[in-house]
Protein backbone atom coordinates (compact mmCIF):
# COMPACT_ATOMS: atom_id res chain seq x y z
CA UNK A 1 0.00 0.00 0.00
CA UNK A 2 1.50 3.30 -1.08
CA UNK A 3 0.80 6.69 0.19
CA UNK A 4 1.24 10.15 -0.92
CA UNK A 5 0.26 13.34 1.40
CA UNK A 6 -0.90 16.78 -0.38
CA UNK A 7 -1.72 19.31 2.12
CA UNK A 8 -4.18 21.75 1.27
CA UNK A 9 -5.47 25.28 2.55
CA UNK A 10 -7.70 24.89 6.05
CA UNK A 11 -5.51 22.49 7.85
CA UNK A 12 -6.81 20.21 5.59
CA UNK A 13 -4.56 17.34 3.85
CA UNK A 14 -5.43 15.15 0.77
CA UNK A 15 -4.17 11.30 0.74
CA UNK A 16 -3.94 9.94 -2.18
CA UNK A 17 -3.91 5.84 -1.01
CA UNK A 18 -3.22 3.39 -3.31
CA UNK A 19 -3.92 -0.37 -2.60
CA UNK A 20 -2.86 -3.65 -4.13
CA UNK A 21 -4.32 -6.11 -5.84
CA UNK A 22 -3.67 -8.61 -4.01
CA UNK A 23 -4.60 -6.42 -0.37
CA UNK A 24 -8.30 -5.74 -2.11
CA UNK A 25 -8.86 -9.60 -2.73
CA UNK A 26 -8.16 -10.40 0.86
CA UNK A 27 -11.29 -7.53 1.47
CA UNK A 28 -13.12 -8.73 -1.92
CA UNK A 29 -12.93 -12.15 -0.27
CA UNK A 30 -14.77 -10.98 3.24
CA UNK A 31 -17.28 -9.15 1.70
CA UNK A 32 -17.92 -12.11 -0.66
CA UNK A 33 -18.03 -14.13 2.48
CA UNK A 34 -20.99 -11.88 4.02
CA UNK A 35 -22.80 -12.06 1.00
CA UNK A 36 -23.02 -16.14 0.74
CA UNK A 37 -24.67 -15.55 3.72
CA UNK A 38 -27.50 -13.58 2.29
CA UNK A 39 -27.79 -14.87 -1.09
CA UNK A 40 -30.28 -17.67 -1.77
CA UNK A 41 -29.70 -20.69 -4.10
CA UNK A 42 -31.99 -23.59 -4.67
CA UNK A 43 -29.48 -26.58 -3.60
CA UNK A 44 -26.90 -24.64 -1.32
CA UNK A 45 -27.44 -23.71 2.33
CA UNK A 46 -26.82 -20.05 2.66
CA UNK A 47 -22.91 -19.87 4.01
CA UNK A 48 -22.18 -22.75 2.05
CA UNK A 49 -22.76 -21.32 -1.96
CA UNK A 50 -19.54 -21.73 -4.12
CA UNK A 51 -17.67 -18.25 -4.80
CA UNK A 52 -18.31 -18.43 -8.60
CA UNK A 53 -21.82 -18.74 -7.82
CA UNK A 54 -21.98 -15.91 -6.00
CA UNK A 55 -20.38 -14.05 -8.29
CA UNK A 56 -22.76 -14.92 -11.02
CA UNK A 57 -26.11 -14.31 -9.11
CA UNK A 58 -25.00 -11.06 -7.05
CA UNK A 59 -24.29 -7.29 -9.03
CA UNK A 60 -20.68 -6.49 -9.51
CA UNK A 61 -21.20 -3.11 -8.16
CA UNK A 62 -22.76 -4.56 -5.04
CA UNK A 63 -20.04 -7.14 -4.90
CA UNK A 64 -17.17 -3.77 -5.42
CA UNK A 65 -19.48 -1.98 -2.94
CA UNK A 66 -19.38 -4.75 -0.09
CA UNK A 67 -15.38 -4.73 -0.69
CA UNK A 68 -14.85 -0.64 -0.55
CA UNK A 69 -16.94 -0.91 3.14
CA UNK A 70 -14.28 -3.47 3.61
CA UNK A 71 -10.97 -2.20 2.45
CA UNK A 72 -11.72 1.37 2.95
CA UNK A 73 -11.35 2.15 6.57
CA UNK A 74 -9.03 -0.42 7.24
CA UNK A 75 -6.84 0.89 4.71
CA UNK A 76 -7.47 4.31 5.82
CA UNK A 77 -7.09 3.91 9.43
CA UNK A 78 -3.42 1.97 8.48
CA UNK A 79 -2.21 5.51 6.51
CA UNK A 80 -3.07 7.42 9.40
CA UNK A 81 -1.21 5.61 11.91
CA UNK A 82 1.63 5.12 9.98
CA UNK A 83 1.80 8.83 9.29
CA UNK A 84 1.13 10.02 12.74
CA UNK A 85 -1.66 12.26 11.58
CA UNK A 86 -3.86 14.01 13.97
CA UNK A 87 -7.53 14.24 11.77
CA UNK A 88 -10.41 15.69 13.39
CA UNK A 89 -13.19 14.81 11.23
CA UNK A 90 -14.23 11.72 9.15
CA UNK A 91 -12.63 12.16 5.62
CA UNK A 92 -14.09 12.95 2.63
CA UNK A 93 -13.04 9.91 0.61
CA UNK A 94 -13.02 10.04 -3.60
CA UNK A 95 -12.80 6.60 -5.34
CA UNK A 96 -10.57 7.22 -8.69
CA UNK A 97 -9.77 3.57 -9.77
CA UNK A 98 -11.66 0.24 -9.18
CA UNK A 99 -10.31 -2.65 -9.47
CA UNK A 100 -11.65 -4.23 -12.80
CA UNK A 101 -9.83 -6.99 -13.52
CA UNK A 102 -6.80 -9.06 -11.95
CA UNK A 103 -3.84 -6.47 -11.21
CA UNK A 104 -5.39 -3.68 -10.93
CA UNK A 105 -5.19 -1.59 -7.94
CA UNK A 106 -7.36 0.68 -5.81
CA UNK A 107 -6.59 4.28 -5.85
CA UNK A 108 -8.77 6.32 -3.77
CA UNK A 109 -8.21 10.06 -2.09
CA UNK A 110 -8.79 10.92 1.60
CA UNK A 111 -9.43 14.94 2.59
CA UNK A 112 -9.38 14.92 6.30
CA UNK A 113 -9.21 18.41 8.32
CA UNK A 114 -6.20 17.86 10.72
CA UNK A 115 -4.98 19.66 14.12
CA UNK A 116 -3.85 22.83 12.98
CA UNK A 117 -0.42 24.14 13.29
CA UNK A 118 -0.69 26.66 16.06
CA UNK A 119 1.70 29.57 16.65
CA UNK A 120 1.59 31.86 19.28
CA UNK A 121 3.99 34.83 19.56
CA UNK A 122 6.09 35.86 22.43
CA UNK A 123 3.29 35.92 25.10
CA UNK A 124 5.84 36.15 27.99
CA UNK A 125 5.25 39.73 27.18
CA UNK A 126 1.53 39.50 28.12
CA UNK A 127 1.92 41.49 31.31
CA UNK A 128 -1.60 42.55 32.07
CA UNK A 129 -2.01 44.56 35.21
CA UNK A 130 -4.83 43.21 37.75
CA UNK A 131 -6.55 46.49 38.81
CA UNK A 132 -7.22 47.26 42.76
CA UNK A 133 -10.43 47.29 44.31
CA UNK A 134 -11.18 49.75 46.30
CA UNK A 135 -14.77 49.99 48.24
CA UNK A 136 -16.02 54.24 48.67
CA UNK A 137 -17.73 55.16 51.47
CA UNK A 138 -20.43 56.43 49.15
CA UNK A 139 -20.66 52.98 47.31
CA UNK A 140 -21.78 51.64 50.85
CA UNK A 141 -24.20 54.10 51.14
CA UNK A 142 -25.70 53.81 48.03
CA UNK A 143 -25.67 50.16 48.17
CA UNK A 144 -27.35 50.50 52.22
CA UNK A 145 -29.95 52.79 50.75
CA UNK A 146 -30.95 50.06 48.09
CA UNK A 147 -31.45 47.29 49.75
CA UNK A 148 -33.31 48.60 52.53
CA UNK A 149 -35.43 50.45 49.82
CA UNK A 150 -37.01 46.18 49.35
CA UNK A 151 -38.05 46.70 52.84
CA UNK A 152 -39.78 50.00 52.21
CA UNK A 153 -42.97 51.04 53.21
CA UNK A 154 -45.43 52.82 51.05
CA UNK A 155 -49.11 54.54 50.88
CA UNK A 156 -51.17 55.51 47.83
CA UNK A 157 -51.21 58.50 46.47
CA UNK A 158 -53.61 60.50 44.31
CA UNK A 159 -51.43 62.93 43.10
CA UNK A 160 -49.76 63.02 39.68
CA UNK A 161 -46.76 60.84 39.06
CA UNK A 162 -43.30 61.89 39.80
CA UNK A 163 -39.74 60.28 40.20
CA UNK A 164 -39.14 57.82 42.88
CA UNK A 165 -43.17 57.35 42.87
CA UNK A 166 -43.56 53.49 42.65
CA UNK A 167 -46.42 52.87 39.96
CA UNK A 168 -48.32 49.72 39.10
CA UNK A 169 -49.21 49.72 35.04
CA UNK A 170 -50.66 47.27 32.61
CA UNK A 171 -48.89 47.33 29.16
CA UNK A 172 -48.39 46.11 26.00
CA UNK A 173 -46.16 46.03 23.11
CA UNK A 174 -46.81 46.87 19.71
CA UNK A 175 -44.54 46.34 16.26
CA UNK A 176 -45.19 48.93 13.67
CA UNK A 177 -47.85 47.04 12.06
CA UNK A 178 -50.07 46.80 15.57
CA UNK A 179 -49.23 43.41 15.91
CA UNK A 180 -48.78 42.19 19.52
CA UNK A 181 -44.82 41.49 20.42
CA UNK A 182 -44.41 38.36 22.40
CA UNK A 183 -43.01 39.06 25.88
CA UNK A 184 -44.04 42.97 25.86
CA UNK A 185 -47.14 42.22 28.35
CA UNK A 186 -47.26 42.88 31.64
CA UNK A 187 -50.30 42.96 34.58
CA UNK A 188 -49.66 45.33 37.84
CA UNK A 189 -46.05 45.66 36.97
CA UNK A 190 -44.04 47.63 39.42
CA UNK A 191 -41.77 50.20 38.97
CA UNK A 192 -39.84 52.60 40.72
CA UNK A 193 -39.88 55.68 38.38
CA UNK A 194 -36.55 57.09 37.84
CA UNK A 195 -34.95 53.62 38.46
CA UNK A 196 -34.10 53.08 34.78
CA UNK A 197 -35.21 49.68 35.48
CA UNK A 198 -36.93 49.84 32.23
CA UNK A 199 -35.96 51.06 28.56
CA UNK A 200 -35.51 54.69 28.05
CA UNK A 201 -38.03 56.37 27.28
CA UNK A 202 -40.76 54.01 29.45
CA UNK A 203 -40.29 55.81 32.88
CA UNK A 204 -40.23 58.98 31.16
CA UNK A 205 -43.63 58.59 30.14
CA UNK A 206 -45.38 57.56 32.99
CA UNK A 207 -43.90 60.49 34.99
CA UNK A 208 -46.98 62.98 34.78
CA UNK A 209 -50.04 60.60 34.46
CA UNK A 210 -53.07 59.72 37.12
CA UNK A 211 -54.18 56.45 38.24
CA UNK A 212 -56.50 54.60 36.13
CA UNK A 213 -55.12 56.97 33.22
CA UNK A 214 -54.23 55.32 29.72
CA UNK A 215 -51.91 56.55 27.60
CA UNK A 216 -50.04 55.34 24.15
CA UNK A 217 -46.30 56.32 23.46
CA UNK A 218 -43.31 54.94 21.95
CA UNK A 219 -40.05 53.66 22.33
CA UNK A 220 -36.70 52.12 20.77
CA UNK A 221 -35.10 49.62 22.64
CA UNK A 222 -31.22 50.21 22.93
CA UNK A 223 -28.72 48.43 20.38
CA UNK A 224 -27.39 46.41 22.99
CA UNK A 225 -30.29 45.12 24.88
CA UNK A 226 -29.92 41.94 27.00
CA UNK A 227 -32.52 40.40 24.67
CA UNK A 228 -31.36 39.99 20.70
CA UNK A 229 -34.75 39.73 19.30
CA UNK A 230 -36.01 43.42 20.73
CA UNK A 231 -32.43 45.25 20.19
CA UNK A 232 -33.32 48.53 17.90
CA UNK A 233 -37.25 47.58 17.69
CA UNK A 234 -39.22 50.34 17.75
CA UNK A 235 -41.95 49.40 19.91
CA UNK A 236 -45.46 51.39 20.42
CA UNK A 237 -46.75 50.32 24.42
CA UNK A 238 -50.50 50.78 25.22
CA UNK A 239 -50.03 51.68 29.14
CA UNK A 240 -52.97 51.85 32.23
CA UNK A 241 -51.78 53.56 35.08
CA UNK A 242 -53.39 51.58 38.02
CA UNK A 243 -51.69 52.31 40.87
CA UNK A 244 -49.49 54.85 42.33
CA UNK A 245 -47.53 55.37 45.91
CA UNK A 246 -44.73 56.93 47.88
CA UNK A 247 -42.26 55.43 49.78
CA UNK A 248 -42.38 56.50 53.54
CA UNK A 249 -39.09 58.24 55.23
CA UNK A 250 -36.50 55.21 56.35
CA UNK A 251 -34.20 54.87 58.52
CA UNK A 252 -31.16 53.18 59.41
CA UNK A 253 -30.99 51.53 62.73
CA UNK A 254 -31.15 48.20 64.64
CA UNK A 255 -34.24 47.13 63.95
CA UNK A 256 -34.12 48.30 60.35
CA UNK A 257 -30.52 46.15 59.95
CA UNK A 258 -32.78 43.07 62.21
CA UNK A 259 -35.81 43.33 59.34
CA UNK A 260 -32.79 43.35 56.80
CA UNK A 261 -30.32 40.35 58.41
CA UNK A 262 -33.11 38.55 60.45
CA UNK A 263 -30.79 39.21 63.43
CA UNK A 264 -29.47 42.08 65.93
CA UNK A 265 -26.41 43.77 64.61
CA UNK A 266 -24.74 47.36 65.09
CA UNK A 267 -24.53 49.53 62.47
CA UNK A 268 -20.90 49.87 62.39
CA UNK A 269 -20.32 46.04 62.08
CA UNK A 270 -23.69 46.14 59.33
CA UNK A 271 -21.87 48.97 57.12
CA UNK A 272 -18.48 46.67 57.70
CA UNK A 273 -20.29 43.48 56.26
CA UNK A 274 -21.67 45.06 53.44
CA UNK A 275 -18.58 46.73 52.35
CA UNK A 276 -16.88 43.60 52.76
CA UNK A 277 -19.84 41.97 50.67
CA UNK A 278 -19.12 44.36 47.73
CA UNK A 279 -15.54 44.51 47.88
CA UNK A 280 -16.07 40.60 47.13
CA UNK A 281 -18.38 41.17 44.03
CA UNK A 282 -15.86 43.92 42.85
CA UNK A 283 -13.30 41.61 43.27
CA UNK A 284 -15.04 39.11 41.11
CA UNK A 285 -15.73 41.44 38.53
CA UNK A 286 -12.39 43.01 38.15
CA UNK A 287 -10.71 39.47 38.06
CA UNK A 288 -13.56 38.25 35.20
CA UNK A 289 -13.06 41.32 32.99
CA UNK A 290 -8.61 41.16 34.17
CA UNK A 291 -9.32 37.39 32.75
CA UNK A 292 -10.67 38.98 29.74
CA UNK A 293 -7.95 40.73 28.94
CA UNK A 294 -5.57 38.17 29.05
CA UNK A 295 -7.25 36.17 26.91
CA UNK A 296 -7.88 38.63 23.97
CA UNK A 297 -4.17 39.49 24.20
CA UNK A 298 -3.28 35.56 23.68
CA UNK A 299 -6.05 35.89 20.48
CA UNK A 300 -3.97 38.51 18.68
CA UNK A 301 -0.66 36.51 18.94
CA UNK A 302 -2.45 33.23 17.50
CA UNK A 303 -1.33 32.61 13.81
CA UNK A 304 -3.45 29.39 12.90
CA UNK A 305 -5.00 28.22 10.07
CA UNK A 306 -7.96 27.00 11.27
CA UNK A 307 -9.75 23.85 9.80
CA UNK A 308 -14.01 24.82 8.92
CA UNK A 309 -14.91 21.71 10.54
CA UNK A 310 -13.61 23.14 13.79
CA UNK A 311 -15.36 26.81 12.90
CA UNK A 312 -18.77 24.54 12.16
CA UNK A 313 -18.65 23.38 15.61
CA UNK A 314 -17.91 26.09 17.36
CA UNK A 315 -21.04 27.54 15.21
CA UNK A 316 -23.23 25.06 15.93
CA UNK A 317 -22.59 25.18 19.69
CA UNK A 318 -23.04 28.54 19.47
CA UNK A 319 -26.48 28.35 17.78
CA UNK A 320 -27.29 25.82 20.14
CA UNK A 321 -26.78 27.87 22.77
CA UNK A 322 -28.95 30.83 21.63
CA UNK A 323 -31.69 28.27 21.05
CA UNK A 324 -31.80 27.49 24.70
CA UNK A 325 -31.50 31.30 25.81
CA UNK A 326 -34.22 31.94 23.45
CA UNK A 327 -36.52 29.17 24.84
CA UNK A 328 -35.62 30.22 28.31
CA UNK A 329 -37.42 33.22 27.11
CA UNK A 330 -40.46 31.64 26.14
CA UNK A 331 -40.13 31.62 22.33
CA UNK A 332 -40.16 28.84 19.62
CA UNK A 333 -36.92 29.47 17.54
CA UNK A 334 -38.96 29.70 14.49
CA UNK A 335 -41.54 32.23 16.20
CA UNK A 336 -38.10 34.34 17.48
CA UNK A 337 -36.62 33.74 13.76
CA UNK A 338 -39.47 35.11 12.56
CA UNK A 339 -39.44 38.13 14.49
CA UNK A 340 -35.65 39.27 14.25
CA UNK A 341 -36.38 38.82 10.20
CA UNK A 342 -33.51 36.92 10.65
CA UNK A 343 -32.67 33.14 9.00
CA UNK A 344 -30.58 30.36 10.51
CA UNK A 345 -28.16 30.73 8.03
CA UNK A 346 -28.22 34.56 9.09
CA UNK A 347 -26.98 33.83 12.80
CA UNK A 348 -24.67 31.30 11.28
CA UNK A 349 -22.56 33.99 9.31
CA UNK A 350 -23.06 36.46 12.36
CA UNK A 351 -21.56 34.17 14.46
CA UNK A 352 -18.04 33.14 12.32
CA UNK A 353 -15.82 35.77 14.00
CA UNK A 354 -16.72 35.10 17.09
CA UNK A 355 -16.52 31.25 17.11
CA UNK A 356 -13.28 32.13 15.27
CA UNK A 357 -12.09 33.73 18.41
CA UNK A 358 -13.40 31.39 20.70
CA UNK A 359 -11.36 28.69 18.59
CA UNK A 360 -8.72 30.87 18.26
CA UNK A 361 -8.59 31.31 22.50
CA UNK A 362 -8.68 27.60 23.14
CA UNK A 363 -6.09 26.86 20.58
CA UNK A 364 -3.82 29.86 22.01
CA UNK A 365 -4.15 28.61 25.71
CA UNK A 366 -3.23 24.97 24.72
CA UNK A 367 -0.09 25.89 23.26
CA UNK A 368 0.84 27.69 25.57
CA UNK A 369 -0.08 25.37 28.79
CA UNK A 370 2.41 22.98 26.30
CA UNK A 371 5.33 25.51 25.42
CA UNK A 372 5.39 26.42 29.27
CA UNK A 373 5.18 23.40 30.88
CA UNK A 374 2.48 24.09 32.94
CA UNK A 375 1.33 21.46 35.27
CA UNK A 376 -1.27 20.62 37.70
CA UNK A 377 -0.52 18.09 40.66
CA UNK A 378 -3.38 15.82 41.57
CA UNK A 379 -2.93 17.18 45.59
CA UNK A 380 -3.78 21.04 43.88
CA UNK A 381 -6.82 19.56 42.17
CA UNK A 382 -7.86 17.48 45.48
CA UNK A 383 -7.79 21.34 47.26
CA UNK A 384 -9.77 22.34 45.11
CA UNK A 385 -12.69 19.91 44.85
CA UNK A 386 -12.34 19.69 48.60
CA UNK A 387 -12.86 23.65 49.20
CA UNK A 388 -16.04 23.03 46.82
CA UNK A 389 -17.75 20.01 48.84
CA UNK A 390 -17.03 22.24 52.13
CA UNK A 391 -19.04 24.89 50.58
CA UNK A 392 -22.99 22.13 50.42
CA UNK A 393 -24.73 21.18 53.09
CA UNK A 394 -24.20 17.51 54.50
CA UNK A 395 -27.45 15.94 52.77
CA UNK A 396 -25.90 16.99 49.33
CA UNK A 397 -22.16 16.24 49.90
CA UNK A 398 -22.28 12.61 49.01
CA UNK A 399 -23.77 13.51 45.23
CA UNK A 400 -20.96 16.33 44.86
CA UNK A 401 -17.98 13.79 45.89
CA UNK A 402 -19.63 11.81 43.31
CA UNK A 403 -19.09 14.28 40.90
CA UNK A 404 -15.54 14.66 41.52
CA UNK A 405 -14.81 11.42 41.95
CA UNK A 406 -11.21 10.30 40.32
CA UNK A 407 -11.78 10.01 36.39
CA UNK A 408 -15.02 11.59 36.45
CA UNK A 409 -15.46 14.90 33.93
CA UNK A 410 -15.85 16.70 37.01
CA UNK A 411 -12.32 16.36 38.16
CA UNK A 412 -11.34 16.96 34.65
CA UNK A 413 -13.27 20.43 34.38
CA UNK A 414 -11.72 20.91 37.90
CA UNK A 415 -7.58 19.98 36.70
CA UNK A 416 -8.37 22.12 33.21
CA UNK A 417 -9.98 25.59 35.06
CA UNK A 418 -6.51 25.15 37.79
CA UNK A 419 -4.49 25.19 34.46
CA UNK A 420 -6.10 28.39 32.68
CA UNK A 421 -5.55 30.20 36.15
CA UNK A 422 -2.02 29.23 36.61
CA UNK A 423 -1.67 30.43 32.83
CA UNK A 424 -3.51 33.68 33.57
CA UNK A 425 -1.45 34.29 36.41
CA UNK A 426 1.54 33.93 34.67
CA UNK A 427 0.45 36.66 32.29
CA UNK A 428 -0.43 39.24 34.80
CA UNK A 429 1.49 41.94 35.82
Amino acid sequence: MKCTVKKLPKSEMELTITVSYGTYQKHEKKALEELNKSVKVDGFRSGHIPEEVVRERVNPEAIISAALDHVLPETYMTVIKENDIHVIAPPKVEIKTTVKKEGDDLVYTAVVAVMPEVKVGNYKKIKITRPKVEVKPKQVDETIEMIMSRFAEWKDVSSKAKKDHRAEVDFEGFDEKGEAIPNTASKNHPIILGSETMVPGFEDAIIGMSVGETKEFKVTFPKDYHAESMRGQKVKFKLTLSRLEEKLEQTLDEAMIEKIVGEKQGIEDFKKKIGDDLKTEMETRSRQEHDNSVVDAIIKMVEVDLPQVLMDEEVKFMLDEKREQVSRQGLKWEQYLQHVKKTEEDFAKEHQKPAEERVKARLGIQYIIKDANITVAEEEVDKRVAEIIGRYPEEQKKHVIDHYKKGSQGRQNIHNSLMIEKLIEMLSA
